[in-house]
């Protein structure tokens, strides 16, 4: 090979590899208590005194992508929970027929908000589901899975990497708490933003894009109750393929 061409080849074989770092840079995962994570008032933990029916515990759900995704019709947030007890307590039992069925809520409404930016702008519906058992067969786990769709008079949104956009929030109401009660809500947990999945008009170039890289510092990590024997790895993040990066380039 002569010298130029070598020269050549190499430098495209450095930009070549230079661009997934790149194109990472701002994509990740971040779960907070009480507000987005670029708020001042947010926290990864979660704490209450379980002492009342009353008021509500909010759970928000952001992320970046690593390239402009364009065409978004929404967006399919995952989120497990992990319990530190040996079963699921009755406190964290969402599902249709449970001790606190209708208590979890997904609210895509940030009209209101500033810290992350909000690509919906009350033109969004929303769509939870809540599954004992998920995702690995614990009787001490729980997946919640939230679809968000755009109304479809409102078009296609653009995600720009430079940015982090609040994806849902997870409301859980204090209802039945105390009386009657359903038992567990000062039980540690451990809850993980596994994935969120940005969903692009049918035909787009390159499809679907899958975000489960987590935010700095386990971002995607939100305890509740200090979390305490809560293994947050029992549910781990799915690790990011190059062939993942290379489709927002497509």
């Amino acid at each position: 090979m002569m010298p130029r061409m070598r020269f050549l080849w190499v430098a495209l074989v450095e930009v070549l590899l230079a661009l997934p770092l790149r194109a990472g840079a701002a994509e990740g995962l971040s779960l907070t208590w009480g507000e987005c994570a670029l708020s001042g008032s947010a926290a990864h933990d979660g704490t209450w005194t379980c002492d009342s029916n009353l008021g509500q515990s909010d759970l928000f759900c952001a992320f970046g992508v690593g390239a402009p995704v364009d065409s978004v019709l929404g967006v399919e947030v995952v989120v497990d929970v992990q319990q530190a007890d040996a079963g699921l307590p009755d406190w964290w039992r969402f599902e249709v027929g449970g001790c606190r069925s209708g208590e979890l809520l997904a609210d895509l409404d940030f009209r209101a908000r500033s810290a992350c930016a909000d690509f919906y702008h009350g033109n969004a519906t929303a769509g939870l589901t809540y599954d004992p058992g998920q995702p690995r067969g614990g009787a001490n786990q729980a997946r919640i899975r939230v679809t968000a769709s755009v109304l479809p008079d409102f078009g296609y949104a653009t995600l720009d990497p430079a940015t982090m956009y609040y994806a849902a929030r997870l409301i859980i109401r204090h209802a039945t708490t105390t009386d009657p009660l359903c038992a567990g809500c000062a039980g540690p947990a451990c809850l993980v933003l596994n994935s969120i999945t940005v969903k692009r008009q049918p035909g787009a170039s390159g499809g679907d894009v899958v975000v489960t890289t987590p935010g700095a510092g386990d971002a995607n990590w939100a305890t509740w109750q200090g979390g305490a024997g809560a293994n947050c790895a029992s549910v781990p993040v799915r690790a990011v393929t190059w062939g993942r990066i290379k489709g927002l380039y497509r």
